[in-house]
């Protein structure tokens, strides 16, 4: 708030505010300041600065909470007597306008820990309206306005004066802004509905269960910002968020998206079957890969068994060392085998062949 304290407004004996221009000159004006309520001297002239100024040269108020309480006090009695605000668009969806008013009732009380509004302001439909002043000089109030269920506007008069404060009020739609209007809110839907687009206002704990929002696309009004990045208009309204879902784009999303999740779905069975099927091959190969393995020792078992009991009825004395699974062939040396059971048969380690003709243990070479 760029303030340059030109006082041209100050309350009055009745507890009016008035302008400089309206009342008698110096101290005879009988206004004084509705902040520290010094008595205040009513300058008319080219020579000092026309307005009020505080009487006092030893005031210990503060001239920017006196100027801010001035222009607080001023901001009620203008709405009180015009009995209207131009009000801002309500998320583009309701356009800017005059809103008129039948009874104004203002609270005149600057420093307060109550819930109450700077305004109360009522119809001819009987609709009440909260507005609230609110400062970028930190003098507000103590609590939070209690605006649920209620038309709450806010109005940041921090970039005004004394002399624009009329004309920002009654013609202007900048700082300000809905801080809930049920009145419209309740439209939102029929409004939508009247101009061929259905919408459904949806509280945004729903859409965060919203599966097709999640996983495909939000069917939500959208608002486009200057960086061209796709946001969906969400509207704040008694303490809860909502987006406006066009039905009939849902509805399409809806289709799409259960045709593509079915399309997903039957490509998980395919690859699961798939998955089975290789499974199952698998599995077949080394089932039979181990029948092979056993079929094949069952064959050399067999042969074995015959080789053994051909060797029992054949002549000893054709066999030699060389010939059995029990020579470490890699040993041998000079014409003797390397008996691996040398030990255990009681035979040299360095082998002569002819040993296998007496040996109980001779175990012929199967190739």
């Amino acid at each position: 708030m760029n303030i340059d304290f030109v006082f041209s407004w100050a309350e009055n004996e009745q507890g009016k505010m008035v302008h400089v221009d309206n009342v008698p000159r110096g101290i005879q004006c009988g206004c004084k300041c509705p902040y520290c309520h010094e008595r205040l001297l009513a300058r008319h002239g080219e020579v000092r600065q026309h307005g009020f100024a505080h009487h006092s040269d030893t005031r210990g108020a503060n001239l920017k909470i006196c100027y801010v309480v001035t222009m607080y006090k001023l901001a009620e009695q203008i709405i009180q007597s015009a009995k209207r605000i131009h009000a801002p668009s309500y998320y583009g969806i309701f356009p800017e306008m005059d809103i008129e008013f039948v009874d104004v009732r203002i609270d005149s009380c600057f420093e307060r820990a109550d819930k109450q509004p700077d305004v109360i302001a009522t119809t001819k439909e009987g609709q009440q309206y909260l507005i609230e002043f609110l400062f970028q000089y930190k003098i507000q109030h103590k609590t939070a306005i209690d605006y649920k269920n209620m038309n709450c506007l806010e109005i940041d008069l921090s970039n005004q004066s004394l002399e624009t404060l009329e004309s920002f009020l009654l013609s202007s739609s900048k700082d300000r802004k809905w801080m809930n209007n049920v009145t419209y809110f309740s439209q939102v839907g029929s409004l939508y509905n009247k101009a061929g687009k259905p919408v459904r206002v949806v509280d945004e704990s729903e859409c965060r269960q919203c599966e097709l929002g999640c996983s495909y696309h939000c069917a939500g009004v959208p608002v486009y910002s200057l960086t061209g990045i796709n946001q969906y208009l969400v509207i704040e309204e008694s303490g809860h968020k909502y987006r406006l879902c066009k039905s009939e784009l849902f509805q399409n999303y809806q289709q799409e998206y259960e045709r593509i999740k079915s399309e997903n779905e039957r490509k998980e069975r395919i690859k699961e079957k798939e998955r089975l099927e290789a499974e199952a091959r698998k599995k077949k190969e080394e089932e039979e890969l181990k029948i092979s393995i056993e079929k094949r020792k069952a064959e050399l078992a067999e042969k074995s068994r015959i080789i053994d009991e051909q060797e029992a009825l054949s002549d000893p004395s054709s066999r030699t060392c060389f010939q059995c699974e029990y020579n470490l062939q890699w040993a041998n040396r000079n014409g003797y085998a390397n008996c691996g059971a040398w030990k255990s048969i009681s035979v040299p380690q360095k082998t002569p062949p002819s040993c296998a003709r007496a040996c109980k243990r001779f175990r012929r070479i199967i190739s």
